[in-house]
């Protein structure tokens, strides 16, 4: 067992039902009312839902890896892209007058530092 790569996968998941619940009162709602185009409000609305089927895949992902030990590419995967999501809201935040502005980078740096440890604890 990979605990490293269980607790990114946990991470992952928090990532993945804060996006969905939480964020739909905080975001989704208010941003897709301020939409005027319904192509606009369509198109928000599936990259909303393909964010999320996106970070419960790589929760599911790093469960699977960190109980099968089946190597760690795809837990590198993960780790970069939670690095990247984590560099963007961090920068944004910092552009918004404050770090805690726009808090979900942390949470996205918790996943990407989870699963790298994971990845180099893996032969």
């Amino acid at each position: 067992m990979n605990w490293w790569m269980l607790a990114g996968g946990a991470m992952a998941l928090i990532c993945a039902a804060g996006h969905a619940v939480a964020g739909r009162g905080m975001f989704y709602r208010p941003i897709k009312a301020d939409l005027r185009s319904e192509l606009h409000a369509g198109v928000f609305s599936g990259m909303w839902d393909i964010i999320t089927i996106h970070f419960t895949l790589s929760a599911i992902a790093l469960v699977a890896l960190s109980i099968r030990d089946l190597g760690h590419a795809v837990a590198w995967l993960v780790a970069a892209q939670f690095a990247g999501y984590a560099a963007v809201y961090l920068v944004m935040s910092l552009r918004l007058s404050g770090a805690l502005k726009l808090f979900q980078w942390m949470p996205f740096s918790a996943t990407a530092i989870l699963s790298a440890l994971g990845a180099m604890t893996t032969p």
